[in-house]
């Protein structure tokens, strides 16, 4: 029998994959793609509740349907799983190759507040998650393995801690503290091939010089991006109400203050110069190159809500 060609069995081969996917029999747009070639976009909402007050719920929640605000979100919760007195305390959204790991800090009620994401699995249907959440080097919540399909939100019911947002009450506007509030963290998912991955830890933060340039990191080198201390929220004139939510990024010094602050995408222009304003009031741990502070770029998203950020 005469041996076949190598270019003949090559076309034979392209011909084949040719027809199999005429023939449905790989999914259309994602027959070359491997595993490792997907990314997860995944926005992290962190919100607190008074469990109390609440309906028992389960720890893990499929939700039916994908918010498109945090207000929405607390709205479908509250009317569904009756859950009481919910305020948002943060969202992250952060685009990560699967086994990368994030880690956010920053300062609540004068105790640290972080949490540690990582998709450990990504396909092209969905990915899985885990999640450490700790305040006061406590762990509030622990998850392995959580499966999010791709466009889905998934609630996280997490432990108590003394991490309540701080409310003025009574004439005097004494501030208070709420007793020990419930976290629930809702991790909505998209899935895309890594090339289209957005908001990448080195988007949200980078390190530089003191000029804004980028610093290229070599293979035995250490970054940990800065933390916020404290926040401050936009004042707006009374009776308006903003909405949607504004990014910006700024240069975190190693002193821990914010310069250059820059809009990267707004709702409204009018909503600019009020927002740069607070950014510029933020105070950081900055952020360690080797062990020594540096430069670093920021990026915030300021969600326009009566909750605000943690």
């Amino acid at each position: 029998m005469r041996a076949r060609s190598p270019i003949r069995a090559l076309r034979l081969t392209v011909t084949f994959v040719i027809v199999a996917v005429m023939c449905g029999y790989f999914p259309a747009g994602a027959q070359l793609l491997k595993k490792s070639d997907y990314g997860a976009g995944l926005t992290l909402a962190f919100y607190q509740f008074d469990e109390a007050r609440s309906k028992q719920i389960a720890e893990v929640i499929v939700l039916k349907q994908t918010a498109a605000t945090p207000e929405e979100e607390i709205d479908y919760l509250t009317r569904t799983f009756g859950i009481d007195d919910m305020k948002l305390r943060h969202v992250r959204s952060v685009g990560l190759h699967e086994g990368e790991s994030f880690t956010d800090a920053q300062a609540v009620n004068e105790r640290q507040f972080s949490f540690t994401v990582i998709p450990r699995t990504v396909t092209r249907e969905d990915v899985r998650v885990d999640l450490t959440v700790l305040y006061a080097e406590q762990a509030i919540l622990t998850v392995k393995d959580v499966v999010v399909r791709n466009y889905e939100t998934v609630a996280l019911r997490g432990g108590r801690g003394d991490f309540g947002a701080r409310e003025f009450m009574g004439p005097n506007g004494k501030e208070s503290v709420p007793e020990k509030r419930s976290l629930l963290v809702t991790i909505t998912a998209a899935i895309t091939p890594t090339k289209g991955l957005q908001n990448r830890p080195s988007d949200i933060s980078r390190p530089t010089d003191q000029f804004g340039t980028k610093v290229t990191l070599g293979p035995n080198d250490l970054f940990v991006m800065p933390a916020i201390l404290n926040r401050v929220q936009p004042r707006f004139l009374a009776g308006s109400s903003p909405k949607g939510s504004i990014t910006l990024e700024g240069i975190v010094t190693p002193e821990g203050r914010v310069t250059n602050v820059r809009v990267l995408d707004t709702p409204d222009t009018a909503y600019n110069s009020r927002a740069i304003e607070a950014f510029r009031q933020y105070k950081f741990n900055p952020a360690r190159l080797n062990g020594k502070p540096s430069y670093a770029t920021y990026r915030e998203t300021i969600v326009f809500s009566k909750q605000g950020p943690l």
